[in-house]
């Protein structure tokens, strides 16, 4: 649908997605990256303790979930959402590029699940990793409304995330979306 692909809304996600989303991305990164390479962070070798090594890159989705839930609820604040979540939710039928068409602060708070690695042992694969899950995540949760039908019929294949299309659309619910976290029955 050519009207989906190039209307003002999408051009608006394309850009906060890629120069916002993609500059404080990368600014985590390289920060960390150069923190590493001066010796500043827990260092965990993979010839030293390959266990912890797989163990952790194992984890790294379940703590980037657990750090989501809490960001997104944080953002739900009446304060934080009116400066800068209000952004997101703009987009009620959702797209792949508002998944992470984010407004600078919530980009800031989003991509802050990295530095978990500057606490606890780590190698810069592991913040490699934890960046691109946070960063490219958001794209197949986004995928839009418009693919339920398509859902139907692709023989159980995914596509999307329709508990998180709600939270679009209802905004009081399903922070999680279904990631299989149980947190927003956890949390009420």
């Amino acid at each position: 649908n050519k009207a989906f692909l190039f209307n003002n809304q999408t051009l608006s996600n394309i850009f906060w997605c890629l120069i916002s989303g993609g500059g404080i991305w990368s600014a985590y990164e390289v920060i960390t990256l150069w923190a590493y390479a001066n010796g500043l962070l827990p260092y965990l070798e993979y010839r030293s303790n390959p266990w912890a090594f797989a163990l952790l890159m194992l984890v790294i989705p379940l703590i980037r979930h657990v750090h989501f839930y809490f960001v997104h609820r944080l953002l739900h604040w009446k304060p934080l959402y009116k400066l800068a979540h209000y952004m997101h939710h703009k987009n009620v039928n959702i797209g792949p590029w508002s998944g992470l068409s984010m407004h600078p602060v919530e980009h800031i708070l989003y991509f802050t699940g990295a530095l978990v690695h500057w606490v606890i042992p780590s190698h810069p694969l592991h913040v490699i990793f934890h960046l691109q899950h946070a960063g490219l995540s958001p794209a197949p949760g986004h995928t839009g409304f418009d693919v339920l039908e398509v859902r139907k019929e692709s023989a159980g294949l995914k596509h999307g995330s329709f508990y998180h299309y709600l939270h679009h659309r209802y905004f009081e619910c399903n922070y999680a979306g279904d990631d299989g976290m149980l947190l927003d029955k956890l949390f009420g």
